[in-house]
């Protein structure tokens, strides 16, 4: 069975912990957390770099209240593992992790460069990489071998920009955008509420990560 992978955001506003993660209410009426990114074997490569810059396992005492929602109410409570019975405090340890999210992500991210990749690609194979049909060109020129092209030649390219779908930079990329957005968006919304010095933003060392492995 493969693992599937959750990623939950939250930052620290004058000492305390909110949630950065979209919230929901279902067809049921129901409120729900959404992660951030999920994924399955993709994000094998990018957990095993994530783990390096763990801070803390498990359910810290400060995680937000949002976040906290997500996950057992009572930590102390006993369930069946494969090891016998454990405490749900005993499982979230095993299976979630947080790390600084200007530590393990912003340095794997130019801001200023969305795509990793850019160049001439065939028109045909672009049509099929932007429905999913082909996950990576068979060729693509740099803008010197392009214009050594004939005419002819050339109406077959087009300039394009992108990062492969579901490579370790499409990842990284992703997790960032939306944590970026979804922190700017938290600051205007709350500042008035929360106060402090929201008013300047929200900073890449305010805000930390969650994986949780299921």
């Amino acid at each position: 069975m493969s693992t599937y992978y959750s990623v939950y955001a939250e930052a620290n506003i004058d000492g305390k912990w909110y949630s950065l993660c979209p919230y929901f209410r279902n067809n049921k009426g129901e409120t729900k957390t959404n992660a951030i990114f999920w994924a399955q074997s993709v994000f094998w490569e990018v957990n095993n770099y994530f783990e390096d810059f763990m801070i803390g396992r498990g359910i810290p005492e400060d995680m937000s209240d949002g976040l906290r929602e997500i996950f057992h109410e009572d930590l102390q409570e006993e369930i069946e593992s494969w090891g016998g019975h454990i405490t749900w405090g005993k499982y979230y340890e095993s299976c979630i992790y947080y790390v600084n999210f200007d530590k393990a992500i912003v340095p794997k991210v130019n801001k200023d460069k969305p795509y990793k990749y850019e160049g001439f690609v065939l028109k045909k194979e672009l049509a099929e990489f932007e429905v999913y049909e082909r996950e990576e060109f068979s060729e693509w020129l740099t803008q010197d071998e392009y214009n050594v092209l004939t005419d002819k030649q050339k109406r077959q390219y087009i300039f394009h920009r992108w990062n492969d779908p579901y490579g370790e930079y499409w990842i990284y990329r992703i997790i960032a955008d939306r944590v970026w957005t979804l922190a700017s968006l938290f600051a205007d919304a709350c500042e008035s509420d929360i106060g402090g010095s929201l008013y300047q933003g929200i900073s890449d060392s305010q805000i930390r990560l969650y994986v949780h492995r299921s």
